[in-house]
């Protein structure tokens, strides 16, 4: 893996997002290479990470998934029953998860943010460890939102990006999602609904991830 020297951004390119979720599987959840199963990715993120996995309301627009801290320190949290926000300490290596923001969608929405997460401490931690020199006082963390297309136009536009494309690939690795559309009946160029909801409900994803998965494994 390459390193940025300076700021310690990995340079992972997209074509490499399929191999780098593999590592991470093949250090923590090896069974998922072998056959098509929902990844247990809270348990990888508690047991296997060692990250301490909270649910709590990160925004009065609910437009914050999650939220994984790097350093000790504060970060700004939404009180919903007082309406405001205020500021909490919290140790490093909590992932924050807002339970309202992923509610919204599905338990494939929270599992993705989960695996968005482990992404962000598996492969991102050094440049936030530097990053804590700058101002010592704050906690060091990324917020990962709803909306906000990743822009690869700075340093932590890159390392969402990254987090974003290798997540769904570390809930749906290529082989065996391969494996499970061809055996449902995944047919190219038909409509492929029935299929793509049993798909999501084996991977415990949403469909909409198994739709992108599909046109990337040119399935569809």
């Amino acid at each position: 893996m390459n390193y940025n020297s300076s700021s310690l951004i990995p340079f992972i390119p997209p074509e490499e997002y399929d191999s780098v979720a593999e590592e991470f599987l093949h250090l923590y959840c090896e069974e998922a290479l072998l056959k098509p199963m929902a990844v247990p990715i809270e348990n990888i993120a508690k047991n296997e990470l060692g990250l301490d996995v909270q649910y709590i309301c990160l925004s009065e627009e609910l437009d914050i998934y999650g939220m994984t801290l790097f350093t000790d320190g504060a970060v700004e949290i939404y009180d919903s029953e007082e309406g405001l926000y205020e500021t909490k300490v919290f140790k490093k290596k909590t992932v924050l998860i807002d339970p309202e923001a992923v509610k919204k969608t599905n338990i494939g929405c929270r599992n993705n943010t989960l695996a968005h997460e482990c992404v962000h401490w598996f492969k991102h931690r050094l440049y936030y460890k530097i990053q804590q020199y700058a101002l010592p006082r704050q906690a060091k963390h990324c917020k990962c939102r709803v909306s906000d297309l990743p822009q690869m136009s700075n340093e932590e536009g890159i390392l969402e990006a990254q987090a974003v494309g290798i997540a769904p690939r570390i809930l749906m690795p290529k082989s065996t999602f391969i494996e499970a559309a061809e055996s449902i009946g995944i047919v190219h160029g038909e409509d492929n609904w029935s299929a793509i909801a049993e798909i999501a409900s084996l991977f415990y994803v949403s469909k909409q991830s198994v739709s992108i998965r599909l046109e990337e494994c040119g399935l569809i």
